[in-house]
């Protein structure tokens, strides 16, 4: 009768340490959000008020995939300073996860004069994602480069640098029934 008590006494410690790190598992998981869906620009998380760009980020894991960004009313000319830009491309690139909802990305496009093929400026945007605890919102930190369209946005060096404020995203949902 003993050694029946203390065997399941030694099942159940054994079953509760094997729950332990899989409840730890999936706390840890529960916080770490996907990057992957559209995402639009807004004032701030409180404020929802669009202000003109749009990401889809997307991705086969959780870990690293790709973004989109459109920023239909972008100026151009980058305030005057190369008044033949009349449009910029759509900005593409990558994203990689550095932490729980954390994630670095870089994007590149460029810059089109009024013929619609010549190229005026490259631009390279880069830096960090933060996304809140609900997963809908993100904090946005960014660099904008911009490179003359003989130089190469990979590994040559920028005419001058943007540092952008900090600015926030809202991840676009459907509430399906």
């Amino acid at each position: 009768m003993k050694s029946f008590k203390v065997r399941y006494t030694l099942i159940g410690v054994l079953l509760l340490a094997m729950a332990i790190p899989g409840l730890a598992m999936a706390e840890h998981g529960k916080k770490d959000c996907t990057l992957q869906g559209t995402w639009f620009g807004v004032v701030s998380p409180e404020n929802k008020v669009l202000s003109g760009w749009m990401v889809t980020a997307e991705g086969k894991s959780n870990g690293h995939g790709t973004n989109i960004l459109e920023y239909p009313n972008f100026d151009a000319t980058l305030g005057n300073n190369f008044p033949d830009a009349v449009r910029i491309s759509t900005l593409r690139g990558a994203w990689v996860r550095t932490g729980g909802n954390s994630f670095d990305y870089t994007m590149t496009g460029m810059a089109v004069a009024a013929n619609g093929v010549t190229p005026v400026w490259i631009g390279k945007l880069s830096g960090h994602i933060t996304l809140s605890e609900d997963c809908n919102s993100e904090e946005i930190t960014a660099t904008f480069e911009i490179f003359e369209p003989s130089v190469s946005p990979f590994d040559g060096d920028p005419l001058f640098p943007i540092f952008l404020p900090t600015h926030n995203g809202y991840r676009a949902y459907v509430d399906l029934p």
